[in-house]
């Protein structure tokens, strides 16, 4: 939105905001703020010093070394529809007090330097993505837990006293049209206010889970700004979902026996405002660096899952028959693949491919970044997909003997799987400097914490299962 300081302050002034929001990622990728008048003293602080703030709060430091500041980066500036006076937001970077450099555990940081490294190798000068935004509606939920109890309750919308028996199944919401519809005024009032923030809605709808699922799909963006998106989005859904009495997730399998929630990731490379994915002859429209960057991540899948799909949760979603990839192949048009092929953006505009096996619960810079890195990995070592064994395969997996599907590599079907594969196989990401081996232990160290948390506690559906043995 701003070009420096100067031109952020005068529009402040003009516009008569009352209050200057700083938004950062931890490094688990929650947004946190800290919110300062718009006085000449503030824009003086973010010029010079920055606003300090203990960073060890929030996992971007070791305690010994907690003190940072937070600097706004001038053009990722927004006024904030959600705050009761006028409020200009920045999204910032955690930085070194003496150096000025960012925090070696900033998740942020790790977009850019994934892009600068594919710049400087010479790859490309640019790269898109645009994840698909999945989730659920919900009337209200609640839970508890006690030390003599535990369990939880969602209500859907169709549960209200207006509903008229007009219920979706399961499985049967994809692109349901009102009255089914019961959340399109919440995605109209979300998707509006996206817009306004400059975040490009190429469409929303009602998705397959009949329990209120929806999904907005945003266009192709620039890899640090899809990263921004990506925290904006959840943000705005949360907050219209406030306003608006309602509960909305993103978590990738809240209610079972309906599909779990994704994060797919569209992407592609370009040099020169050129697509590099595209080739007309090509496999699917695919050039040899398009096969090689799914090569990379396909390789690298297990590994990368520790950041694409970092819960407990993930590993509900996938499994056979959600539409929910369990193998490691790609495949032109076929949900069933870890990567798909768009085959309806067979294109020099459109050419890109689909990584399906994300979610929600992923840290966003580092989804983004841990994909990029992976890519980059298999265009520098040029490994060959199909002599890797990932495909092509153009049929639906899930109807194959189990015979036949131990003939594919599959992907991890638990969040210590997927730590085992990152811990044993973190090269991909350390490839110039860009990720650090100490930031990869930090991750794995964190996330095996979460992962033993639920060892020790019994789940309810147990106790339906086991108490009576």
């Amino acid at each position: 939105m701003f070009e420096d300081r100067k031109e952020a302050e005068l529009f402040a002034k003009k516009e008569n905001v009352k209050w200057i929001d700083i938004k950062f990622s931890d490094f688990e990728g929650n947004w946190r703020h800290v919110t300062l008048p718009s006085t000449d003293h503030t824009w003086d602080l973010f010029e010079k010093s920055g606003v300090g703030f203990d960073a060890s709060s929030v996992k971007l430091q070791p305690l010994e070394k907690a003190d940072m500041v937070l600097k706004p980066i001038w053009d990722t500036a927004f006024l904030d529809p959600f705050f009761p006076s006028k409020t200009l937001s920045f999204i910032s970077e955690a930085r070194d007090i003496k150096t000025d450099e960012p925090s070696p555990f900033d998740p942020r940081n790790k977009v850019k330097k994934a892009l600068e490294l594919g710049k400087k190798l010479g790859i490309f000068d640019e790269a898109l993505f645009a994840p698909e935004y999945e989730f659920y509606v919900f009337k209200s939920v609640t839970f508890n837990r006690r030390d003599l109890g535990m369990g939880y309750t969602v209500k859907p919308l169709t549960d209200q006293e207006d509903s008229n028996g007009l219920y979706l199944q399961a499985h049967q919401g994809y692109h349901a049209l009102p009255p089914f519809d019961k959340h399109l005024e919440y995605r109209i009032r979300t998707a509006e206010i996206l817009e306004e923030l400059g975040i490009p809605v190429h469409y929303h709808h009602h998705e397959v889970g009949g329990s209120g699922q929806g999904e907005f799909e945003v266009s192709l963006t620039p890899v640090v700004k899809a990263g921004d998106h990506a925290m904006m989005v959840k943000y705005v859904a949360r907050q219209m979902a406030q306003k608006m009495g309602v509960s909305v997730t993103f978590m990738p399998k809240p209610i079972d026996k309906h599909p779990g929630s994704g994060l797919h990731c569209h992407q592609t490379l370009m040099k020169d405002s050129k697509n590099l994915f595209y080739r007309v002859d090509g496999y699917s429209g695919l050039s040899d660096m398009a096969l090689n960057y799914i090569a990379g991540i396909l390789d690298n899948g297990s590994a990368l899952l520790a950041l694409t799909n970092p819960s407990q949760n993930s590993y509900r979603r996938l499994i056979p028959g959600y539409e929910a990839p369990t193998k490691a192949f790609f495949s032109p048009g076929n949900r069933s693949a870890a990567i798909r092929i768009p085959t309806y953006a067979n294109n020099p505009d459109e050419q890109r491919i689909e990584f399906r096996s994300p979610d929600a619960t992923s840290n966003p810079y580092l989804l983004l970044a841990g994909q990029l890195m992976a890519g980059i990995d298999g265009i520098a070592e040029k490994k060959d997909p199909t002599a890797l064994g990932f495909g092509p395969i153009e049929e639906n997996i899930f109807t194959w003997s189990d015979e036949k599907l131990k003939t594919l590599k599959s992907l991890p079907t638990s969040l210590d799987e997927a730590l085992d594969a990152l811990d044993s196989r973190p090269e991909f990401l350390l490839r110039g400097n860009v990720f650090s081996t100490e930031f990869v232990e930090k991750w794995i160290k964190i996330k095996r914490e979460e992962a033993l948390v639920f060892r020790g506690v019994p789940h309810p559906f147990e106790i339906e299962m086991y108490y009576g043995v």
